[in-house]
């Protein structure tokens, strides 16, 4: 309490430093009307002088403040009070020193003066009353005497006003002290609240990541014993009788949904711990939403629902395959569990700059009071007694995780009794949409005669990342730029590429064009290839440079690849431009 204390006095005296400079010359020129300038001029300097030591004291103990200890603390108290005493002091002489021998104007305004200062010092000494009660009585005490002795018939009612100002001022010194009494005890308290808080949020986390930790390392030795029984009741199915067939299948099931949750908790454990570090690659969604109708349609057909896919029938999108797929289809799961008439639709729109999914079923829906809940794990609408046919509630909460994890947006619309729909908006592939890499589809093989070596400049990450792909997977190799190639890098090469392919848009002003231009002036021959999405691109410009391939997004591989094979079949290398 005493360092705070401390802390806000010291900290106030040396922003006043500035504001007592001000106030004694604006006092000293209005005394300068009716007092000797000389008197005027011995009582200003001293002000000052007295100012600027307690600024440069008020200083240095904030320097050694938190530091201190309990003997050094009091020291330092022990300082303060004498400074403030002898400012006490040095302003309770003014109304002598100003006010004795001269017009009655001058001891009213250096009294006025001095109460203006009381008040300041009690916004800035009252935090601890022992030095601030001393100082005023010490002030008040001289002015009171003056005009006790000095006032005539004025002087006692003026004296006995004072002394009532220094009663009403100590007792708002006490209140204001407790006042901040009070807010360093709850600044305290709060910062304690505040400490044990983040310490049972740590516990909480590490309890939380050791759970995950766990579940992910002990995954294999858990399915271990599951896959053991899955096989054991295979070789049980081999022997069934009519007796024992009916549990076999209940051994198979308990099985399945043993697995299921495993799958679940192990897909939780990684999405909580960030093991799971998305691949993004162009993929045709609507492929994807094609085949696992086509998966689904079987159990529909027992249940009696009907099942389709409609919409595009090539979307491309920007995402990680196995995870998106996993997302679909755990929404397609929950719609063919939960519709028992009607029927499940999972449509593809391929929009401007977007594909928008959609999972619709007219299956039980989901009350409006549900609808918050059904992202948490194990939640489930319409299974209060934890039939584990029907899942074991992880599905929407997984859905969500990895929704964020890939940076979906997600949307639901639901009423009870008349079907759910899930909306996914993910982002279009902006080129080379058929061109997916790993598992999802494999890139065209160009007949390369020799190996092309291309300038990619591209500002997209993703896109960059997609064309360098394709591009080193037919034998190019590829030098990838974001922008404008700076000046080092241009001066640095001696031998230039075969090829240009540059994006129209670039960051801030640029275009490809500039970089062509820019190429070109060094090797006129260049041979570029500018991809653009942009509908309003300058063609004036290209006709300027000439020979410039000029192709819309979305661009067909084959379209590039024979662009390449042709280059490829000169393998000229551009001649530099001649200088006069």
């Amino acid at each position: 309490m005493a360092r705070e204390s401390l802390r806000l006095r010291a900290l106030q005296s040396v922003k006043a430093r500035s504001m007592v400079v001000v106030a004694a010359v604006v006092a000293a020129i209005c005394f300068g009307f009716t007092t000797p300038v000389w008197r005027v001029l011995a009582w200003m300097f001293p002000v000052l002088l007295m100012a600027q030591i307690n600024a440069v004291l008020s200083a240095r103990a904030l320097a050694a403040l938190d530091t201190s200890d309990a003997a050094a603390l009091t020291e330092q108290q022990t300082h303060h009070w004498w400074i403030t005493v002898a400012n006490q002091t040095l302003m309770g002489v003014t109304v002598w020193w100003i006010g004795y021998g001269s017009a009655g104007g001058s001891a009213t305004f250096a009294t006025a003066l001095q109460l203006i200062y009381l008040g300041g010092a009690l916004v800035n000494a009252s935090t601890h009353p022992p030095t601030f009660i001393a100082g005023a009585w010490i002030n008040l005490a001289f002015a009171a005497l003056f005009w006790l002795t000095q006032g005539g018939t004025n002087g006692l009612p003026l004296a006995l006003a004072l002394f009532g100002v220094g009663l009403v001022i100590a007792a708002s010194s006490r209140q204001t002290a407790q006042a901040f009494r009070d807010s360093l005890q709850i600044r305290f308290e709060n910062a304690d609240l505040l400490r044990q808080l983040g310490e049972e949020k740590q516990v909480a986390e590490e309890a939380n990541a050791a759970k995950s930790r766990f579940l992910a390392a002990a995954s294999h030795d858990l399915r271990q014993p599951l896959h053991a029984l899955l096989v054991f009741s295979s070789l049980l199915h081999r022997h069934e009788t009519p007796q024992t067939s009916q549990l076999i299948a209940h051994i198979r099931d308990a099985a399945g949904s043993l697995d299921k949750l495993f799958s679940g908790l192990l897909d939780l454990s990684k999405l909580e711990t960030g093991s799971i570090v998305p691949q993004m690659q162009a993929l045709n969604i609507a492929a994807m939403v094609r085949d696992l109708v086509k998966e689904f349609q079987p159990r529909c057909t027992a249940k009696g629902v009907s099942m389709e896919a409609e919409g595009a029938d090539e979307a491309w999108v920007l995402s990680d395959a196995f995870l998106l797929e996993r997302i679909l289809r755990n929404l397609v799961d929950n719609a063919v569990k939960y519709t028992n008439e009607g029927g499940v639709v999972v449509s593809v729109l391929a929009q401007e700059s977007v594909v928008q999914l959609q999972v619709r079923d007219t299956g039980i829906g989901i009350a409006r009071e549900s609808q918050a809940r059904v992202f948490e794990e194990y939640f489930q609408v319409g299974n209060p007694s934890r039939d584990p046919g029907q899942g074991s509630g992880l599905g929407l909460a997984i859905v969500r995780r990895l929704a964020n994890l890939l940076g979906l947006e997600m949307g639901m619309r639901s009423d009870a009794g008349e079907g759910t729909t899930f909306t996914l908006i993910l982002p279009q592939a902006p080129i080379f949409e058929n061109m997916g890499m790993g598992a999802v589809s494999a890139p065209a093989q160009p007949a390369l005669t020799t190996a092309v070596e291309v300038w990619l400049v591209e500002d997209h990450a993703l896109v960059r990342m997609a064309t360098t792909q394709a591009l080193e997977s037919w034998g190019c190799k590829v030098t990838q730029w974001e922008g404008m190639p700076p000046d080092a890098a241009m001066n640095a090469i001696t031998t230039p590429p075969h090829a240009l392919i540059a994006d129209y848009r670039l960051a801030g002003d640029a275009t490809g064009l500039d970089v062509a231009q820019r190429l070109r002036s060094r090797w006129p021959g260049l041979p570029v290839a500018i991809i653009t999405g942009d509908p309003g691109i300058n063609l004036h410009e290209v006709e300027r440079l000439g020979n410039i391939a000029m192709w819309q997004k979305p661009v067909l591989p084959s379209l590039l690849i024979d662009w390449l094979a042709e280059l490829s079949e000169q393998a000229v290398v551009p001649a530099p431009a001649q200088v006069d």
